[in-house]
């Protein structure tokens, strides 16, 4: 059963997930350098450490979830109402984080919309 973030991401299909479940030390270090680049301006960082490759899925604790991830808007919202995935949120349609991810991830948008559905 895939894990899916609270934005709709596949969590299952991550490198860094994928990397901690297998304890793949390669990944993590392959992961490390493309993301170092890939993740900068969001994570802040532009060193990341394979060591820091280490990813529960999105609802683990924070000391469990990429870097990248702790410090997601969505991430942090839906926590703090309490969702499962934004799919449950009233402001679902008109939230600009969401809608401007969308743009980069329209899988994220279909799996969430199939969950609103099922809501």
């Amino acid at each position: 059963m895939p894990i899916i973030a609270y934005c709709g991401l596949n969590c299952s299909e991550c490198p860094v997930f994928i990397a901690t479940k297998t304890n793949d030390r390669a990944l993590q270090e392959k992961t490390a350098r493309e993301w170092s680049v890939q993740f900068a301006e969001y994570t802040g960082r532009n060193d990341l450490r394979a060591e820091e490759m280490i990813c529960d899925g999105c609802t683990a604790a924070d000391d469990r979830v990429f870097l990248g991830c702790r410090v997601c808007s969505m991430r942090t919202c839906a926590r703090e109402q309490k969702f499962v995935t934004c799919a449950e949120c009233g402001r679902f349609e008109s939230c600009e984080q969401l809608n401007g991810f969308f743009t980069q991830a329209a899988d994220a948008k279909e799996r969430l919309l199939g969950l609103r559905r099922k809501i």
